[in-house]
């Protein structure tokens, strides 16, 4: 008899232990279905209609159907892009919020010393890798940077950003082929620089090719440089910058990551980096990119971590030429 009353209460306890196990799991399994339940915000640090709130915008759309709830653009813009950063990386770590990082955040955290740490973003993934391209007016009298050279004074070249990959192309250019350069910097975002460019306020600037296109269109302006490894099919007679002999420069091609604020926890953030990686194959949004001349690059999480930090490591290696523009 003592040893069935053992028995039963062993019985009894191990049910005890399994329910529990049950729940337990049951409970962790259900956890990632508690994200998300409402909308997410995509900080974009600089006004409407540049290449960043283009992707935003295009990603958002697509992304709001694999993670079921919407995708709204905030545009934070100021003090150079560091508004929104900042604003980024001080948001709660709960996978409500992310943004649109490039390059140029990392350079800019190199001369403004801003209040966030690249090196420190979670880094949900990449949508995109894209040349950058020098352009003129249509009217210009430049047909490539060398053309520069002869122009009798400072080619004015004009930015949003002060940092930006093109930006730092045009001063190591400079500096390499002997023309001297202004930088025109203070527009609100790419569009009020391309309406420079147009106006005459400046000779040239930089632009991906989804910001450039509808002024290419309208037959306002045309590209004299590609700041990437390979010609574009949007402009194929275009050289790269290494065809002009500087193929290290093929660094400062444009990468477009969807990052968060420090901290996401590991469930939220392969959420939503699933629902990224499933964007950027889904018909639909590849429907939009070929229209918006978006070349779409998926690189995952950890592929995105490693690309921020081998660009930190080269970009480092400019930083003097950088910091002379950024003290004038």
């Amino acid at each position: 008899m003592k040893k069935t009353g053992v028995l039963k209460g062993f019985v009894v306890v191990s049910l005890s232990v399994w329910s529990f196990c049950l729940l337990f799991l049951g409970t962790s399994s259900a956890a990632p279905a508690e994200f998300p339940t409402k909308e997410i915000t995509i900080i974009v640090n600089s006004n409407p209609g540049g290449g960043r709130d283009v992707i935003a915008r295009g990603v958002g759309n697509t992304m709001s159907k694999h993670l079921g709830v919407p995708v709204v653009v905030l545009n934070v813009a100021g003090a150079g892009g560091m508004r929104g950063l900042e604003q980024l990386y001080n948001s709660a770590a709960d996978g409500y919020t992310v943004g649109i990082g490039t390059p140029s955040d990392i350079i800019l955290q190199f001369v403004e010393k801003p209040k966030y740490d690249s090196r420190k973003f979670t880094y949900v993934g990449t949508t995109q890798r894209t040349p950058n391209f020098f352009f003129v007016k249509s009217d210009s009298p430049f047909q490539s940077v060398k053309d520069f050279k002869t122009f009798g004074k400072k080619v004015r070249v004009g930015t949003h950003i002060l940092t930006s990959n093109g930006t730092v192309a045009y001063m190591i250019l400079s500096e390499r082929e002997g023309f001297p350069i202004s930088v025109v910097a203070g527009y609100k975002g790419i569009p009020e620089v391309t309406l420079g460019l147009i106006r005459g306020e400046i000779e040239t600037n930089d632009i991906v090719a989804s910001a450039a296109m509808q002024f290419v269109r309208a037959g306002q302006i045309r590209p004299i440089l590609v700041i990437g490894d390979k010609r574009s099919p949007l402009f194929p007679n275009t050289p790269t910058v290494g065809e002009i002999g500087y193929p290290d420069l093929a660094t400062f091609a444009l990468s477009y990551w969807c990052m968060g604020p420090p901290g996401i926890p590991g469930a939220r953030m392969h959420i939503l980096e699933d629902a990224l990686m499933k964007t950027l194959k889904d018909p639909d949004f590849l429907a939009w990119a070929k229209g918006a001349g978006v070349d779409v690059v998926p690189l995952n999480s950890q592929e995105t971590t490693k690309l921020v930090s081998d660009f930190s490591d080269v970009s480092g290696k400019y930083q003097k030429i950088v910091e002379k523009y950024v003290e004038k």
